[in-house]
């Protein structure tokens, strides 16, 4: 009988065998509750609204849907979900952009079995786990409650400044969407910058990108 307690895990891959396995292997774990599968993030979304989901354990590359592209879309209908993405892909450029986006882990599906459900329960208690070579980007983008105090201390005007940097928009947009000079506004995203406790555009850039799959502003 699963406790009350057991951490709800939901699969997103297209690959149905793929998919048992993995089912078989939570459902034989004390600590975990097998709560449903679905081959695409469309149909996956809608299940997850009607179930107790903990943790999704999701592919990058389905069918007709890119996971990292729905990354920030999942976040927003689900803030307290974990997401565990599980991909053939070692590729630099996907663990850096699902490390920015704020996502729990990254297994690859050459993970032994064990690992993968040591994971899931390690993302449960809010730890992230990824390949040793991005733990770095990690470890800087993991603001938590720090980032959401700092943002806090920021005025309206600089907040206005932050939601059109988070649209893409660079100085001289901001300064004539808001009838500022561009000294005005670059004197802001100075004052922004030292509120939020960074010394590059770099870190800044990281924020935003921090912000973009968050509720903090």
């Amino acid at each position: 009988m699963v406790s009350k307690s057991s951490i709800g895990v939901f699969i997103i891959d297209d690959h149905p065998m793929l998919r048992k396995g993995l089912q078989s292997e939570i459902e034989a774990d004390p600590d975990l509750k097998f709560v449903g599968s679905a081959e695409s993030i469309r149909e996956g979304l809608l299940l997850i609204s009607f179930k107790q989901t903990n943790v999704l354990i999701m592919d990058i590359s389905l069918k007709d849907e890119n996971g990292i592209s729905e990354f920030s879309n999942i976040k927003n209908k689900f803030p307290n979900l974990k997401i565990v993405f599980f991909t053939m892909h070692r590729d630099w450029t996907y663990l850096q952009k699902v490390a920015i986006l704020g996502a729990d882990a990254y297994i690859l599906k050459t993970e032994s079995v064990g690992s993968i459900i040591s994971i899931v329960k390690q993302v449960y208690v809010g730890k992230k786990v990824f390949p040793e070579e991005v733990m770095g980007i990690v470890d800087q983008l993991d603001f938590g409650d720090n980032l959401a105090k700092k943002i806090e201390t920021l005025t309206k005007r600089e907040k206005e400044i932050i939601a059109h940097l988070m649209d893409g928009k660079i100085n001289r947009e901001i300064a004539s969407d808001l009838q500022l000079s561009i000294r005005t506004v670059e004197a802001h995203r100075s004052s922004i910058m030292q509120k939020l406790e960074i010394d590059s555009s770099i870190k800044l850039a990281q924020i935003i990108l921090r912000l973009q799959s968050s509720n903090l502003l």
